[in-house]
């Protein structure tokens, strides 16, 4: 038996979480963008990219609302199957077993552009060297966050590109 995936800083043996993992109970997921309704269905467990770091949904969880910055969204659908997504900007609503992940923006593993998320990354890069104040240097860490989940979500890396 193969453990199952956790969210990163959760414990991974002999606790809750494995007890949830093994399908005691499931959230009930809706991820939805401007285009339309991206993921429905049960989970396990969710991550989403909180505005000040990764936040871990378990059946169960408080009810909140918070706001999303840019990362990586984490559906867990059973066993070691989960769902991907890189997200930018929204909000998160979770309450009675239910969580709704409205995001501004969103791309799916199949749908990376990874020349494009490189380009703005390296182009992130150099806007970080001088921003013009402390609003842009927060959008900017945003966009870079962004670009980077976008690659790895690609399996790329996020290093910048050597130029020769």
């Amino acid at each position: 038996m193969s453990v199952p995936e956790h969210p990163k800083g959760s414990p991974a043996h002999g606790n809750i979480a494995d007890e949830l993992a093994r399908g005691q109970r499931n959230l009930e997921v809706v991820v939805v963008s401007p285009a339309g309704s991206i993921y429905e269905g049960a989970a396990h467990w969710v991550t989403v990219p909180g505005q000040n770091g990764q936040l871990g949904i378990w059946p169960r969880h408080a009810e909140l609302v918070a706001a999303l910055g840019a990362g990586a969204l984490r559906i867990a659908t059973g066993g070691d199957r989960v769902t991907r997504f890189a997200v930018r900007g929204g909000f998160v609503r979770v309450g009675q077993d239910k969580v709704t992940v409205l995001v501004d923006r969103a791309v799916t593993e199949a749908n990376v552009n990874e020349a494009e998320a490189r380009r703005e990354l390296e182009e992130t890069l150099a806007e970080l060297q001088h921003p013009r104040s402390d609003a842009e240097y927060a959008d900017l860490l945003e966009r870079r966050a962004w670009s980077e989940t976008r690659l790895k979500l690609a399996g790329a890396s996020a290093a910048p590109a050597a130029h020769h």
